[in-house]
């Protein structure tokens, strides 16, 4: 149950319950003493409220600022027909009671790949940022959370079955180091979904992440920005830097970054294709399929998905889009260098001259990348990026 101060909310996924908040008249609520965490105690009341459904009471007390608040909650059950039909079971709690501070995120741990984020999505359908599963938003309740869940139910149970005042304390169920007590942990990095009408926010470690609410990557716009900045340096690399060895430095790092890039941002897609049904050989071949050798990368893709690096085939919104045939020669010949540069500091050697396909140097050779190389290079990547962006996303229709 989520409650909200001051709001009645009627849940899209489950009309059969209604959410009110209002504090009870002649009510003294007791405040306790908190360390910025959630206190909680919840009495339950055995007047029936309809169908013969009990009404109950949360008592919360937090500290903002320092300055203790109480506030009293109120909530009325109603019945859902599913339950009508049950013979009057009480209903399902896909509203739960959940503690919200005053940045609205609550935590969430993913049922797949187990790991912790934050957001202000917790109602309804929910996808993990981090591998993109998707499910219910009970699946995505933390242990703690649960526990509290379940002795709520049991509470509920008394009350009904009992027909007599039931409470229940918060340090009946947790101890003082529990997650209900928490502070919620901030993580590395936040983020808001910039699909419209969506706009959830949420903490996750790493960069990129899908958002809980509508599946969409956040990579699209923030590899742009990467991209960008990198391209406005080597601008201002070429007005500002006198020394052509500094010079030249600087974009033998964009080359070696930009790909780096690419490769974080294909990995994070990664994880959408592994959500498909594949075969056992497929899903270990597409775990350890190499994104620094991109031209390779696309030819597996293709094969297994009909998506790839070089082309987005367009639709409705999007024009058809292709890396030029004529630049995969230099794109070969780019990743190469990047390869030395990383690992034989940028000495040519025979492997180089074998796969690189480049007659300008010779072995033993210090490579040297100009300007217009790196900028051409990373504008390769950039569309290399947008074509597998558009792909993941875009690219798989139901039929």
């Amino acid at each position: 149950m989520d409650f909200r101060r001051g709001r009645r909310h009627r849940g899209a996924c489950d009309p059969g319950i209604r959410v009110a908040l209002r504090p009870f008249p002649n009510e003294r609520i007791q405040r306790q003493n908190s360390s910025g965490g959630w206190q909680c105690r919840i009495s339950l009341r055995p007047r029936t409220w309809r169908n013969s459904y009990p009404d109950f009471r949360l008592h919360t007390s937090h500290v903002f600022g320092g300055r203790q608040r109480g506030r009293t909650a109120f909530a009325q059950y109603r019945p859902c027909q599913r339950d009508r039909a049950d013979g009057g079971v009480p209903p399902t709690l896909s509203r739960y009671i959940h503690p919200i501070r005053r940045t609205r995120h609550v935590g969430r741990n993913c049922p797949l790949c187990k790991r912790y984020f934050r957001t202000n999505h917790v109602m309804d359908f929910t996808y993990c940022p981090y591998c993109a599963a998707g499910a219910s938003s009970l699946a995505f309740i933390s242990k703690d959370q649960r526990t509290y869940i379940t002795a709520f139910y049991d509470a509920f149970a008394r009350a009904l079955i009992g027909k007599k005042n039931t409470s229940l304390a918060m340090g009946d169920i947790t101890d003082e180091t529990s997650a209900w007590h928490y502070s919620e942990e901030k993580q590395q990095f936040h983020f808001t979904c910039d699909t419209k009408d969506c706009h959830t926010e949420t903490d996750i470690l790493g960069r990129y992440g899908y958002c809980p609410r509508c599946g969409r990557t956040n990579a699209r716009k923030l590899f742009t920005e990467r991209i960008d900045k990198m391209l406005t340096r080597l601008e201002e690399t070429k007005t500002t830097v006198c020394d052509r060895k500094e010079r030249g430095a600087i974009w033998e790092g964009m080359t070696v970054t930009s790909l780096s890039e690419f490769e974080a941002l294909a990995k994070h897609l990664r994880t959408r294709l592994l959500r498909f049904p594949m075969t056992s050989n497929r899903r270990k071949r597409l775990e350890e399929l190499n994104f620094q050798k991109p031209l390779q990368a696309d030819e597996s893709l293709v094969q297994w998905f009909d998506i790839g690096l070089l082309e987005w085939a367009g639709d409705e919104i999007t024009p058809k889009r292709m890396v030029p045939k004529s630049d995969l020669p230099f794109i070969k010949k780019m990743i190469q260098r990047r390869h030395i540069l990383m690992h034989n500091g940028g000495i040519v050697d025979q492997d180089y001259l074998n796969l690189s396909g480049d007659t300008g140097v010779q072995l033993s050779e210090r490579i040297s990348i100009g300007s217009q190389e790196a900028k051409r290079f990373i504008g390769c990547v950039r569309e290399m990026a947008a074509n597998l962006l558009d792909n993941v996303e875009c690219g798989f229709k139901e039929g």
